[in-house]
């Protein structure tokens, strides 16, 4: 097991498959499409120029570098969170308001969250492989990964 600690951006413990990528992510792009609007695609990410294109994010410790994309990326989470679509757990290099926000904003209106933990380096990707599995503390920053 291979343990290490990032920043706590969003409190919470979360566990699960690791699903990794080194591309950014478009939320809009990855969850906007007409599929995605349907309850069991909701959390299936639709963005064809993406790595993860038909990737479900549901349970998983999604791991990637940022979020890119529009204003709006906090609001597709809101929607995917509350649908029961969310991830168990975000681990990101690089945390902004447009990511953090939908989640925050999810616990605040409906008790629903998953920890946020931001870990900066680039050997993120050496240490957690998709099919890992993931524990997540948000309250420490705690990252704990055992070979998948």
């Amino acid at each position: 097991m291979k343990m290490f600690t990032g920043k706590p951006i969003i409190k919470g413990l979360g566990s699960g498959t690791a699903l990794v990528t080194k591309m950014p992510i478009n939320f809009t792009a990855a969850f906007t499409k007409i599929p995605s609007f349907l309850p069991y695609m909701n959390s299936v990410i639709m963005d064809r120029h993406h790595e993860l294109f038909y990737k479900r994010i549901k349970n998983r410790v999604l791991v990637f570098p940022a979020c890119i994309g529009s204003t709006g990326t906090g609001l597709l989470l809101l929607q995917i969170i509350t649908t029961g679509g969310a991830p168990s757990a975000i681990i990101v290099q690089e945390a902004d308001s447009l990511l953090v926000s939908g989640i925050v904003l999810s616990d605040v209106w409906f008790n629903k969250s998953f920890p946020v933990i931001e870990y900066g380096p680039e050997d993120i990707y050496e240490k957690i492989k998709t099919g890992d599995r993931v524990d997540v503390d948000g309250q420490t920053g705690e990252i704990r990964v055992t070979q998948g």
